[in-house]
């Protein structure tokens, strides 16, 4: 006698294994039960949602717009909006970590770490605005890197040297020059200030470490407050 498969369906009548009976007019697969002759479809729901999701995130990560009639395209992938992805920590410790927020139009920020080898997202959260409780809910999630790349704003280094008291922290050149910008306008009217605005731009083209530790060696009142640490 044929020994039914492990896979196959349970009657809801009275509980016998089901056999395979055709398929639907959609093309899903039919089971019968060969005792009750009581017969059940099974929709591939799990296999429409995937579809639906991966045309979802082809839109928004693709260079074309909204496949097909947008208005339906939109009715069929609105429960994707509502997913909430999660990121499990994967416990590697990493040499230089990057953290920053970002703060986008509905009024919430994500606080991103990124590893800075690799540019992958490492954790994220969501939160109203950057603090240092919401840094140290995300650093606790992280293992200790050597280096933490930041902008030097005082919630995150509260949240580093609390989360991760042997980790140095050094400021964003990016951020060093858009501070300056901010404080010497583009094209600072006083010779002091055009002299500081020179090295603030010559700091975002240091790419190797022997260049890095020349500018690292000199004294600080040439370097004014854009030192490396």
């Amino acid at each position: 006698m044929r020994t039914r498969s492990s896979r196959a369906r349970i009657c809801e009548i009275c509980g016998s294994p089901m056999k395979k009976n055709g398929h639907d007019r959609l093309g899903s697969q039919r089971w019968m039960c060969t005792d009750c002759n009581a017969t059940r479809g099974v929709r591939h729901y799990r296999r429409r949602d995937r579809g639906e999701l991966s045309a979802f995130l082809a839109w928004p990560f693709g260079p074309a717009a909204q496949p097909g009639p947008s208005r339906t395209f939109r009715r069929r992938t609105a429960g994707c909006w509502r997913i909430h992805p999660r990121l499990e920590p994967d416990g590697v410790v990493r040499h230089v970590l990057m953290a920053d927020g970002t703060y986008l139009r509905h009024g919430r920020c994500l606080l991103t770490a990124i590893d800075g080898a690799s540019g992958a997202v490492v954790a994220f959260r969501w939160c109203r605005h950057e603090n240092t409780a919401d840094y140290l809910a995300l650093f606790e999630k992280i293992p200790a890197p050597n280096v933490l790349v930041c902008d030097g704003m005082r919630g995150i280094e509260t949240a580093a040297r609390s989360a991760w008291p042997s980790t140095r922290i050094q400021r964003c050149l990016v951020h060093v020059r858009r501070d300056c910008v901010n404080d010497l306008t583009h094209r600072p009217r006083l010779q002091a200030g055009r002299e500081l605005k020179r090295l603030a731009d010559a700091l975002v083209t240091i790419r190797e470490p022997d260049h890095a530790a020349h500018r690292s060696a000199l004294p600080h009142d040439a370097i004014g407050f854009a030192g490396v640490d």
